[in-house]
C-alpha cells in the first residue's frame, strides 16, 4: 500500500495548479535574468548559472513545501486519512509515504528547471564566443529552447484538454518535462552538465530536510501556519544553507568535489530523520 500513496501523493502534486504556477514562475525567473543581464558577470554563464541555481533554491523551496503541506492536509481534512488507514497502512507508513511522493514530484521540478539551466549557461557561453568583442547575447537557439519549455507546453496542453479532454495542468506538466528533456540534448555539453549538475544536486538534502519539516507541521498546523513555520525555518537557516548554495565554484571551468557532496548529504541525514521521526510521532496522535 505504500507505493500507491507516493504514485498518488506525486499524481496529485503534479496536477496541482499551484505547484505548476511555482514551476512556470521558477522558470521565467531563471530565463529572463539570463537574458536581461547580457549573460555574464566577470564570465560567460555566470548569470545563467546563478539564476538557474537561484530558481532551484528558491522555487524548490516553494514547490515542495507548499506541495506538502496541501497535500497532507488535504487528506487530513477530507477523511481520506481514515480511509487509507482502514487498509493496513500505519500512520507512520502513510507519512512517510507521503513525504516519498512530494520528494519524487520535486525531482521533476529539479529535472525541469536543471535541463532549463544547462540550456541557459551553454548559450551564454555560445553567445559569448560569437560576440568577438561587442556585447555578448544569448544565443539565439538556446534562448528560444527556454522560451520554448515554458510556453509549448502551454500551447499543447491546452490543444489536448479541447479535443482530447485531457486534464490540462496535468497535461502541461508532463510536456513541461518532456519539452526540457528534449531541449536540453540540443545543445548538450556533457563536461558542463556535470559540473553544474553536482552543483545542483547539492541542494537536495536540505530540500527534503524541510519537506520533512513541513510535513511535521501540518499534522499540527493549517495549510497556512503549516507553511509559514516551515518558510519561517528556511529564513532561519538561512546562514547554514550556504553551504548547499555554491555556484561559485563553477567560475572560469572549476567543479565540485564530490567527496564534499557526499559529505553534505551524510551531514544533512540526521536533521531529515529527526524531522521526518517528529512528524511520525505527531502523526500517530491524529485523531
Amino acid at each position: 500500500m505504500v507505493r500507491p500513496i507516493i504514485r498518488a501523493t506525486a499524481l496529485e502534486i503534479g496536477c496541482d495548479a499551484f505547484a505548476y504556477l511555482i514551476t512556470l514562475a521558477s522558470l521565467a525567473l531563471s530565463t529572463l535574468a539570463s537574458a536581461l543581464h547580457y549573460h555574464q558577470f566577470g564570465e560567460p554563464g555566470a548569470m545563467a548559472r546563478e539564476a538557474g541555481l537561484s530558481a532551484i533554491f528558491a522555487g524548490g523551496l516553494a514547490f515542495s513545501i507548499f506541495s506538502c503541506v496541501r497535500s497532507i492536509r488535504r487528506e487530513m481534512e477530507s477523511g481520506t486519512l481514515e480511509m487509507v488507514l482502514a487498509h493496513s497502512v500505519s500512520r507512520t507508513g502513510f507519512f512517510l509515504s507521503k513525504l516519498a511522493g512530494v520528494f519524487w514530484a520535486y525531482l521533476k521540478f529539479f529535472a525541469i528547471l536543471a535541463c532549463n539551466s544547462l540550456i541557459l549557461i551553454r548559450g551564454a557561453e555560445l553567445g559569448a564566443a560569437a560576440a568577438q568583442g561587442d556585447i555578448a547575447r544569448m544565443w539565439g537557439p538556446s534562448l528560444a529552447c527556454a522560451v520554448a519549455i515554458i510556453l509549448a507546453p502551454l500551447v499543447l496542453a491546452a490543444v489536448a484538454n479541447r479535443f482530447f479532454s485531457l486534464r490540462f495542468v496535468r497535461t502541461a506538466n508532463i510536456l513541461t518535462l518532456v519539452v526540457a528533456l528534449a531541449a536540453v540534448f540540443y545543445a548538450i555539453d556533457f563536461s558542463l552538465a556535470g559540473r553544474f549538475l553536482a552543483c545542483a544536486a547539492l541542494l537536495l538534502p536540505p530540500t527534503a530536510f524541510f519537506i520533512a519539516l513541513a510535513g511535521a507541521a501540518a499534522t499540527r498546523l493549517g495549510e497556512n501556519g503549516a507553511a509559514a513555520f516551515a518558510f519561517t525555518s528556511a529564513l532561519v537557516a538561512l546562514p547554514l544553507l550556504g553551504n548547499y548554495y555554491l555556484p561559485r565554484v563553477l567560475a572560469k571551468g572549476g567543479s565540485l568535489d564530490w567527496t564534499y557532496l557526499a559529505l553534505a548529504f551524510v551531514a544533512t541525514l540526521p536533521a531529515i530523520f529527526c524531522a521526518a521521526y517528529a512528524g511520525a510521532k505527531l502523526m500517530e496522535r491524529v485523531r
